[in-house]
């Protein structure tokens, strides 16, 4: 049963390729944010096929999850998709990155298919906690990625 998703849109004062590589960083998911604990790739650079080990709170509660990046194009998309566990629901990301001058407008969508009575239950929940999520992640990218730019790089 597919789940209504989200998509949340932002435009950020800097380069597309510099979006995307603040964004594709591992060590910047818990600025980002705060409920992160881990966030581990089996590999860097990431590209199609990445594992990546994510550990968060959702609700004050340790998740662990592993997710497969599914399409990888450098400096515009990324496509994630869980894969551990898939039950009670699978959530995609896709994060794109569209250039506009020297700024870009930065979009994170996601899609949520609910997988069995559990899923049914819970998927609306965790479609919303996400998307609640991914409203304060825009604001806390657009600080972070800011403040990396105005530094430098």
């Amino acid at each position: 049963m597919v789940i209504e998703g989200f998509a949340e849109r932002c435009r950020l004062p800097v380069p597309a390729s510099f979006a995307f590589a603040f964004l594709a960083d591992p060590s910047t998911a818990p600025v980002i944010d705060p409920a992160v604990r881990e966030y581990r790739p089996d590999h860097l650079p990431m590209a199609v096929g990445t594992r990546n080990l994510i550990r968060f709170r959702m609700w004050g509660i340790p998740v662990r999850v592993v997710s497969v990046v599914r399409e990888w194009e450098e400096g515009h998309r990324m496509v994630m998709e869980n894969v551990t566990p898939r039950r009670p629901v699978t959530v995609t990301a896709t994060h794109t990155f569209e250039s506009d001058g020297d700024a870009c407008v930065y979009t994170w969508a996601m899609g949520f298919e609910a997988h069995g009575i559990l899923g049914r239950l819970l998927g609306p929940s965790v479609a919303r906690f996400m998307h609640e999520n991914a409203k304060g992640q825009q604001l806390r990218l657009r600080a972070a990625v800011e403040k990396r730019w105005s530094e430098g790089g």
